[in-house]
């Protein structure tokens, strides 16, 4: 009897953590966060980039890199280069904090220190939070051609083929619809 009952708690805990671990849809290159393009002539544009959050730094400039392959597609350039302004060199990534959790009540560290009691090993756990929200911004110029660009200048279409279905971006720089969860093809 015992033991059927331990089966059977064990069978509802496998139950019910399977249902909090479902994966979420996953986001679109649109919602990952904010983003400005600011022509300021011609050939010169302003690409801005705030990140949702827990975004890594490396990430969001990754995402900026691509959002200005693609502002260079859309205004009929095919080359950029990333002028070195002095918004570029004051950027620093995001400053973050540890965050340790509350300390319990007297009975509880009373009863924690008693050598029959299991401690919860990740209790005292610290974590690390992000207290700025990540924000890259370059200001890019574009080229026609190679033969006008300078040698150091990226190529926006080899950026899109290459980086764009990471991030749900075409080679010509649309944003590709979210993918369907398996449930929800079965619904429709």
């Amino acid at each position: 009897m015992k033991k059927l009952i331990l089966c059977a708690a064990f069978a509802a805990s496998l139950g019910l953590s399977g249902c909090a671990t479902s994966p979420s849809k996953p986001l679109t290159f649109d919602q990952l966060g904010k983003f400005s393009t600011t022509p300021l002539n011609a050939q010169t544009y302003r690409i801005s980039f705030q990140a949702i959050p827990n975004m890594s730094y490396g990430t969001a400039e990754e995402i900026t890199l691509l959002k200005a392959a693609q502002a260079t597609v859309q205004n009929g350039f095919q080359f950029f280069k990333v002028n070195d302004d002095p918004s570029n060199r004051t950027q620093q990534p995001p400053r973050k904090a540890v965050v340790y959790p509350t300390p319990m009540p007297y009975p509880y560290g009373y009863y924690r220190r008693h050598p029959a009691f299991w401690p919860d090993p990740f209790y005292d756990m610290p974590q690390v939070v992000t207290l700025d929200p990540v924000q890259v911004s370059y200001t890019i110029e574009c080229y026609k051609n190679q033969k006008t660009a300078p040698q150091d200048a990226f190529d926006a279409r080899l950026i899109l083929q290459s980086l764009g279905s990471k991030y749900g971006l075409s080679a010509t720089g649309e944003v590709l619809p979210a993918p369907t969860q398996p449930n929800e093809a079965k619904k429709e």
